[in-house]
């Protein structure tokens, strides 16, 4: 549906994008995670047209939208290429109702008055803005503003969706539940959607797959579950938040493999490389279990090759309904409990603990 081949664009000095090549299927919901400046937003304006790249080829639907045939440069304008853009700040006219807001496209487009009216109560039923539509924006909450922001591109009939970190203005609850309506309506239409967020909880609540951006590059590209478990780079690793170590492969005579942390030496999973090498290790947060005795008692864990070091806490950081441990263990370990959990195990800054994580639960990049 939406492919861009090897496409780079430069504002002055700075590189927004390094030879970016990416496919999106049809139909699929594809969220563009990553830090801020990486690049994210100006791949969505490429794919627009609301600007050109440097270098590169985009297809929609296979048809060249960006690009070069021969000499020939080739710009599909923005209104020709059937695509909603919903941007981070809504963009909505302050003194326009929200009807006219929605069905401000159509008017410019000189659909018949009639067919306006029918199409912007029909996505405005849609969206659950009834009673609304003759609000103006500075009398709506900002979720509501966004609906209005959502419908307004729905209203063109777009084969293609952007989204622009819509959600990033609004308080957590707020966007918890706009984030849970937003994929029930996407579903529904069928429509093919780009989401840009920095929140990596948001893009895996709402995707089919993640691309995570960094630097103008695309780092990794999956579904959430594979590269949470296994990220392809230390970039990618330390963007999702997990323990990221450089280690050195050790090949023992036993025929065992080892990784050396610093000065601690643990079991690795099967190797097929019998080189000595240097290497980077990643482990989930919550692959690690803390807990006050050297073995662990869990069934689940019976038989396999598990790691238990002792450790200090070093740092405890409460949330809403989790805490956040980094343990000195010769090494620095996070790990995530509850609340609860950190209660019953009366754990303190500065107290000795157990760590405990499955050598199967190292990913080595």
């Amino acid at each position: 549906m939406i492919e861009l081949k090897n496409v780079k664009k430069s504002f002055g000095e700075i590189d927004a994008l390094r030879g970016v090549t990416m496919h999106v299927e049809k139909h699929e919901l594809l969220s563009v995670v990553g830090p801020s400046g990486c690049g994210k937003t100006t791949m969505l304006n490429i794919i627009a047209g609301l600007c050109s790249p440097d270098d590169g080829e985009v297809f929609i639907n296979k048809v060249l939208v960006e690009g070069k045939i021969g000499r020939r440069r080739v710009h599909v304008k923005p209104s020709k290429r059937k695509m909603g853009y919903v941007f981070q700040n809504c963009a909505l006219f302050p003194h326009m109702k929200v009807r006219d807001n929605v069905s401000y496209g159509l008017k410019a487009m000189h659909v018949p008055k009639r067919e306006i009216a029918k199409r912007s109560s029909t996505i405005m039923e849609f969206v659950g803005l009834q009673g609304r539509a003759d609000s103006y924006p500075d009398e709506l909450s900002g979720g509501e503003k966004q609906r209005v922001a959502l419908a307004r591109s729905l209203v063109m009939n777009p084969e293609v969706l952007l989204l622009d970190e819509p959600m990033v203005a609004l308080d957590l609850k707020t966007r918890e539940s706009l984030r849970s309506d937003f994929r029930k309506l996407l579903e529904v239409l069928k429509v093919t959607v780009v989401y840009v967020t920095h929140d990596l909880a948001e893009a895996c609540a709402l995707s089919d797959r993640i691309a995570v951006m960094g630097g103008g590059r695309l780092e990794q590209i999956g579904h959430c579950d594979g590269i949470l478990e296994k990220p392809s780079s230390r970039f990618v690793a330390e963007f999702l938040g997990l323990n990221v170590y450089d280690g050195t492969i050790i090949h023992e005579p036993s025929g065992q493999n080892k990784i050396r942390i610093g000065d601690i030496e643990i079991a690795t999973p099967r190797l097929w490389s019998s080189e000595e090498r240097s290497v980077t290790v990643t482990l989930r947060p919550e692959d690690v279990i803390l807990s006050s005795e050297s073995e662990i008692n869990n069934q689940k864990w019976c038989g396999c090759n598990c790691h238990s070091l002792e450790g200090t806490i070093v740092e405890i950081v409460k949330l809403k309904s989790n805490a956040k441990i980094l343990v000195d263990a010769g090494f620095p370990i996070r790990s995530e409990l509850t609340l609860s959990s950190l209660k019953d195990l009366d754990l303190d800054e500065g107290k000795k603990v157990y760590v405990h994580f499955k050598a199967d639960s190292l990913n080595i990049c």
